[in-house]
């Protein structure tokens, strides 16, 4: 239902959460009802109507990884364009400083920190390693 979903209306406004801890990238592992099943990708999701994309950041922070937003930087825009799978997006991603333990939900089948040379070699959910790249391209990090 929620693949039919979306390859219907697409999901057009989205956030990506960049989370760091001692120098790795928290990832989550898609469930397989999910588009992009059982691939790896940052928490993130769609932005509701109305709703702030700061505000949707956090909330889907939480509801996926059940960690809570001490700050959040809003980083750059990414724009999303997968043709196979219908998917044409703005995606807001911020960089969120964390409280909290991991917890796991419907959506996220394990949660993981990786290193930047860890995620070179995977093969991310949507273009998720192209937001990992700028992200440390816009940090400095080579």
């Amino acid at each position: 239902m929620i693949r039919a979903l979306v390859w219907l209306f697409g999901i057009q406004s989205a956030v990506a959460c960049v989370v760091i801890k001692d120098g790795k990238i928290l990832l989550t592992k898609r469930s397989p009802l999910l588009i992009e099943g059982g691939k790896w990708c940052l928490p993130g999701g769609g932005i509701k109507r109305w709703e702030k994309n700061i505000d949707a950041a956090k909330r889907e922070l939480f509801e996926e990884t059940g960690l809570k937003s001490r700050s959040a930087e809003f980083l750059f825009v990414h724009e999303e364009m997968l043709r196979r799978l219908k998917l044409h997006a703005e995606v807001f991603v911020f960089n969120i400083e964390t409280i909290g333990e991991l917890k796991r939900n419907w959506e996220v089948s394990e949660s993981k920190w990786f290193s930047r040379k860890e995620i070179s070699k995977m093969n991310l959910a949507f273009t998720h390693k192209d937001i990992v790249n700028k992200y440390f391209k816009l940090k400095g990090v080579r």
